[in-house]
């Protein structure tokens, strides 16, 4: 077959047959399976994976690299030793000249280990090109130069076919240094086994600043983002995302076994895809989301907004203030959907601590998203007046389609708020879910403008109302229903015991 198509069918068989979405049960059995990667999967645990220091191990090792063609050979019609070709694996003197003449069709550059000066790269024009490290060596990649010289994008692939990544490191530990790895493909992505130490540069707010861009335009195109590590996250008072897939992403990425944490302007942000405002149209690429964990960023740690994405086997944790580009910019949010409909969370755990400051909800929802799916999900709610579930009034405006919870669990000793609140969402349907609160004045489920709702076998208790209605309605089925007093009894309460 030819490359193109071997390159696509790597990626196709890593990822499963398709993606499933809200009205799906399967499980994705071939997501758990690996995809002959050089390490296994980022476990959900409670302990990130450890950064190690940027400072690479071992020596170059000479050309023929049976390793490399082994694991690459059949998918580019060139692969070029980076050293061989006179690069400097001291650092002493930047690679953009022989990374330059590399340039090429089908072509891939391997490093061997070292740690490589680089200014700003742009890679143009090629139907497929990658950039990787020999397996079990160390690749450290390090600007040439603080970002004011070098600018915001550090590697750039513009108007490529094919692109793969794997195996490097890139070390922005120096004040002032970093940017942004851009990789946007008119055929497919694989990037995987990539780690960033230091924090980004972001504390110019006229600039936009982020650590990984992917996007995927050709609408039959596929991406696999793997292993992804962006720990360091960005600066009080600056503006650093960790992911970023921009409007034009037409095609279909996963996203698995990442860890993004300390960002103050979103962790993954995923949802441009399926945004529409005037002057502002998504192409409406599905984005799935398959474990991780996601720690400590603001605004959103995971954000999804086209349709039919996904999010499954995620662990999101806030247990302390995160970064943010102001006070008044301060809102930490779990697991966000802002637009478009049938999206999917589906066996994920969002933990919010007492200390992880004032937020919209462990999941929100934007009034512009439509219908979707939560289920087999665990919430742990401890910071006070902070909703487990949020979705907000659609007084400007929004779709007012009824949400879907499907075995969801929430717990903590969260006091005032609600467990759920939903607003302008008739027909929302709460099933087989449990809420157990034990903060002081804690609601369970607060209904607001929202007609024909239904909770069905589930159990509430807490200390404030089990469910509160306004301008609403709610069929109750099978609950059980407790209002815990202080000292931890419990007493059935008058409204659906």
């Amino acid at each position: 077959m030819s490359r193109r198509r071997f390159l696509g069918g790597t990626v196709a068989a890593a990822l499963g047959v398709g993606a499933a979405g809200c009205g799906s049960n399967d499980r994705e059995q071939t997501d758990r399976e690996g995809a002959g990667t050089r390490a296994g999967p980022v476990r959900l645990t409670d302990t990130p994976t450890p950064t190690a220091e940027p400072t690479p191990t071992g020596t170059p090792t000479a050309t023929p690299i049976p390793e490399v063609v082994a694991e690459y050979g059949d998918q580019f019609d060139s692969i070029v030793n980076v050293v061989d070709a006179g690069a400097d694996p001291e650092g002493e003197e930047p690679v953009n000249d022989v990374l330059t003449d590399a340039i090429a069709d089908d072509t891939l550059v391997y490093f061997p280990a070292g740690r490589y000066a680089l200014d700003y790269m742009e890679i143009e024009n090629v139907s497929g090109f990658g950039l990787v490290s020999i397996p079990h060596e160390r690749t450290v990649i390090v600007p040439n130069g603080p970002i004011d010289e070098i600018g915001n994008h550090f590697i750039d692939f513009r108007r490529v076919g094919d692109i793969l990544l794997d195996g490097l490191e890139f070390d922005f530990t120096e004040s002032g240094v970093g940017g942004a790895v851009r990789t946007i493909a008119e055929g497919n992505i694989v990037a995987r086994n990539l780690q960033t130490h230091g924090k980004l540069p972001d504390r110019n707010p006229d600039r936009k600043h982020v650590a990984y861009r992917f996007e995927v335009q050709n609408p039959r195109g596929k991406g696999l983002v793997e292993r992804v590590v962006a720990r360091g996250g960005g600066h009080d008072g600056g503006n650093g995302v960790g992911i970023f897939v921009g409007k034009d992403h037409a095609g279909s990425l996963t996203f698995r076994d990442c860890e993004i944490a300390n960002f103050p302007n979103n962790g993954l942000y995923a949802s441009a895809p399926g945004q529409r405002l005037e002057g502002y149209t998504g192409n409406n690429g599905d984005i799935h989301v398959r474990g991780g964990r996601y720690e400590n960023n603001n605004i959103a740690n995971v954000r999804i907004g086209s349709t039919g994405s996904t999010v499954k086997d995620v662990l999101v944790v806030v247990d302390e203030v995160p970064p943010s580009p102001s006070d008044h910019h301060l809102n930490v949010r779990g697991i966000r959907l802002r637009a478009r409909s049938d999206q999917l969370v589906e066996n994920c755990e969002v933990r919010i601590g007492e200390n992880a400051g004032p937020g919209f909800g462990a999941i929100s929802y934007h009034p512009e998203h439509g219908s979707s799916v939560v289920r087999n999900t665990t919430i742990r709610v401890d910071r006070d007046d902070f909703n487990a579930i949020d979705a907000t009034d659609a007084s400007n405006g929004g779709s007012k389609a009824p949400l879907t919870f499907d075995d969801v669990t929430i717990t903590g000793g969260a006091s005032g708020g609600a467990a759920v609140k939903i607003a302008d969402r008739p027909g929302t349907t709460l099933r087989d879910c449990r809420i157990d609160q034990s903060g002081t004045d804690r609601n369970g489920i607060v209904l607001v403008d929202s007609e024909n709702c239904t909770v069905v076998g589930s159990t509430i208790r807490v200390t404030g109302r089990p469910i509160e209605t306004e301008n609403a309605s709610v069929e109750r089925r099978n609950l059980s229903i407790e209002t815990l007093q202080p000292g931890g009894d419990t007493t059935p309460a008058a409204d659906g015991g």
